[in-house]
């Protein structure tokens, strides 16, 4: 297989670009976060296909426990980049899963079977290199939990074909963008002490139209003491803001405690949220969440559960632009 040309899926309405790991509308790639840009893979790779929760769980993230939220999360963030207000491309199939429903475009290089029998022919090749590779990728400390999952993700399940599994040549090192390496290192280190499940992040330097209200959101944030009355560890990285007020990144819970609305063990989702009137909002699955930055530049986080009640949980600037390096309190 060419990686500079089969690699490529083309469809009337983006392109997805394997290979470099990208995904293109128009000609400009879209800032998509890691496990979105894998949702948006699995889903082309099945085009026209019902791709069901469990499938998309089980290709995404393997043996990573996460909640409902973090699909819920991707599908909207694919929807709001690739401009699906009306869910034209991206198919809800109720209660099942999801379907693309997109008409795939023969790429340029394209003349007919020969190219539809080595596009058939491809999964089972890249199951013999996948068989090949390390089972487990050691990178940045605690990020190896998604980098492993991903790499032993099955290249076909249910009989589908898993276009993941031609990224496994491209992996390479994960960049955490702005952040420095020495406070990347703190970071895995305390997500490690509070057994926070650490996603493999990326936070992007915001665009110098980007207003201050929204910027200062951006980079990760811990709790202290946990989530009042339960102690659940808890941490929010957001990794990207832009000028609208839209701001993307992930929500880290570490196992549950005595008296912890959900229980089970950790679990991290990404989300996609939006700044109005200087507080960060998004609605979850499990409720409205929302948060706001104190006085003294901590930030109160508050989640409304819709069967009833509100959790509260008070979060350290970590790592941020406003106070790079800073370092949060031990729990206690």
């Amino acid at each position: 297989m060419d990686p500079a040309t089969d690699s490529v899926l083309i469809f009337d309405s983006f392109e997805l670009d394997l290979a470099r790991g990208v995904a293109r509308v128009d000609g400009v790639d879209l800032d998509l976060r890691p496990k979105s840009f894998a949702v948006l893979g699995y889903l082309a790779g099945n085009a026209g296909r019902l791709a069901s929760k469990q499938d998309l769980h089980e290709a995404v993230w393997g043996n990573v426990a996460v909640s409902d939220d973090s699909l819920v999360q991707c599908i909207r963030e694919l929807r709001l980049k690739l401009r699906d207000d009306d869910h034209r491309i991206i198919k809800t199939v109720s209660r099942r899963g999801y379907r693309l429903d997109a008409r795939r475009v023969p790429p340029p290089h394209d003349h007919g079977s020969q190219n539809i029998s080595r596009r058939t022919s491809a999964p089972r090749g890249i199951a013999a290199r996948l068989a090949a590779l390390p089972r487990w990728l050691l990178i940045a400390g605690l990020s190896v939990i998604a980098f492993a999952s991903f790499a032993s993700a099955p290249p076909i399940a249910n009989g589908m074909w898993h276009p993941l599994a031609e990224l496994a040549h491209w992996l390479v090192p994960q960049d955490h963008g702005i952040v420095p390496e020495q406070d990347v290192e703190r970071i895995t280190a305390l997500a490690a002490e509070k057994q926070l499940p650490l996603p493999a992040y990326r936070v992007r330097a915001p665009a110098s139209d980007v207003p201050d209200n929204v910027r200062r959101f951006l980079g990760v944030w811990v709790s202290a003491e946990g989530w009042i009355n339960s102690h659940r560890q808890f941490m929010m990285i957001v990794t990207n803001v832009d000028r609208d007020g839209v701001a993307t990144g992930y929500l880290v819970n570490g196992p549950a405690m005595p008296h912890s609305r959900v229980p089970g063990p950790g679990f991290s989702g990404g989300f996609t949220g939006y700044v109005l009137d200087d507080v960060l909002r998004y609605d979850g699955n499990t409720g409205l969440h929302s948060a706001s930055i104190t006085a003294d530049g901590r930030i109160e986080f508050k989640l409304v559960f819709r069967e009833g009640g509100t959790g509260v949980v008070f979060l350290e600037p970590l790592w941020t632009l406003a106070h790079p390096g800073r370092i949060a309190r031990s729990q206690t």
